[in-house]
């Protein structure tokens, strides 16, 4: 057989078919509108941090100005401290969990589990729906691509009587029937190629190991797709029957086993945590109204000893004892905490393992960590939060737990929180390797079938 003459022919007739152009482009256009508009959302998320300090600086100029007198100690009561979570410079091309956890939290000094899971207010419908990123594209939309331009690749020939002319070349029929489904694919994975290509250059992204991955991962993801439409092609049925049962696959694992998945961890991982560590913040605090001063000072004192020798007045209030009265909420609140990371966490590690039977989980989960858009960074952020919580406290303590006049606050050296987690060398994540091997094994199913 003329080889160069049959995949020329091939590919041009490949091509001329109606629809097959405009198909490539559309998905062209529309990942050009998924990298714009993964470009907008992370723009506006860095726009609100850039503007942190100057909007730290402002406020802490009106606190002063209607709280500063008679007592100064006053504004700290109402004053509010900026953190911000940075995106990384790979998150536009998966915005993850960033739309759905707060970028910048305002906390103030008292107690603080409270306040770590406050969010903007967003339309629930649009945040069920996502948003229209390069994850998005590749795990919902390339496959329709792919069924739409392979699922045919058998039958056609077969309904239109040239296979049993193919069939009479002297090269394997599978052989030939390989290299018209690779045809078709290779146009798909040249756009999505570009595509990447694109969003390197337009996002000004680093050309390093991440760029690699994402790379990898995707052409891994496309590829098993590819191998599923050889699976249905080796059953020799119409491309009604083709075109049905890719599309049944494609709703199984895009949606319904991925909700499903997300309804069973929400089962059998429940998070009464959340409610608990409200609860016992608000209880360990008010309860401090109802006791003797001095029983909650010996508990303060226990955590931070170097301040012991601090008598809190009995017959007047102070502030002292009410910072350490929120402390106390806090501490009790702990252990629901660390109960309700923890769940968090398992609920993450249930997901990465079943991401290895579910390949658009596993594809979309690898974004996220490329990207730095998942669960797990969140809660760095959240760790980052606390941390800084405890540096504003123990900024104050001196000015707040002394028996005589506190001195005067130098308002001007605050603390500062910074926190940008962002790393150019993350590792692939192992459960792409599924990817592979599912494709692997469903196409020596199909050649077993043959």
């Amino acid at each position: 057989m003329n080889w160069p003459r049959f995949l020329q022919l091939e590919l041009k007739n490949f091509l001329a078919g109606r629809g097959v152009l405009v198909g490539l482009l559309v998905i062209f256009l529309a990942g050009l509108y998924a990298i714009e508009h993964g470009r907008r959302v992370i723009a506006a998320q860095q726009k609100v941090i850039a503007a942190t300090p100057a909007m730290q600086q402002a406020h802490l100029e009106k606190m002063l100005a209607q709280h500063a007198t008679p007592d100064p100690l006053n504004t700290l009561y109402y004053l509010n401290f900026f953190t911000t979570h940075e995106p990384s410079s790979y998150a536009p091309l998966s915005v993850g969990l960033r739309d759905v956890n707060p970028f910048h939290l305002k906390i103030r000094i008292l107690t603080l589990e409270g306040q770590l899971y406050d969010s903007d207010i967003s339309n629930p419908a649009t945040l069920a729906l996502g948003n229209f990123d390069l994850a998005f594209l590749l795990v919902f939309l390339y496959p329709l691509l792919i069924i739409a331009f392979t699922h045919n690749t058998l039958s056609s020939e077969q309904e239109q009587g040239i296979w049993p002319l193919l069939c009479s070349q002297p090269v394997a029929p599978q052989k030939i029937l390989a290299v018209k489904a690779c045809l078709r694919f290779l146009p798909i994975a040249a756009i999505w190629l570009l595509t990447l290509l694109v969003a390197w250059l337009w996002l000004q992204l680093p050309l390093d190991r991440r760029f690699g991955f994402i790379t990898l991962i995707s052409l891994a993801y496309l590829l098993f797709w590819l191998a599923v439409s050889w699976f249905v092609m080796s059953f020799q049925r119409s491309s009604n029957f083709n075109a049905l049962s890719l599309l049944g696959v494609w709703l199984t694992l895009t949606i319904l086993l991925p909700a499903a998945l997300n309804v069973a961890l929400a089962t059998f991982l429940p998070v009464p945590e959340a409610f608990a560590v409200t609860v016992n913040q608000r209880e360990g605090y008010h309860q401090q109204w109802d006791r003797p001063k001095a029983e909650t000072m010996q508990r303060f004192f226990q955590r931070y000893p170097e301040y012991a020798a601090f008598q809190a007045p009995t017959d007047k209030f102070s502030w002292g004892w009410y910072y350490a009265a929120q402390h106390l909420g806090d501490e009790d609140a702990a252990e629901s905490s660390a109960r309700l990371r923890a769940k968090l966490e398992r609920r993450q590690q249930w997901m990465r393992r079943l991401a290895w039977i579910v390949p658009t989980i596993n594809a979309q989960v690898a974004f996220n960590q490329i990207a730095q858009t998942e669960l797990d960074d969140h809660l760095a952020y959240l760790d980052s939060v606390r941390l800084f919580h405890e540096q504003v406290r123990k900024h104050f303590y001196p000015y707040l737990l002394c028996n005589d006049a506190p001195p005067p606050v130098n308002w001007a050296q605050l603390p500062r929180h910074q926190f940008r987690a962002e790393t150019s060398g993350p590792h692939v994540p192992v459960s792409v390797l599924s990817l592979l091997v599912l494709s692997i094994g469903l196409t020596l199913w199909a050649r077993g079938r043959r």
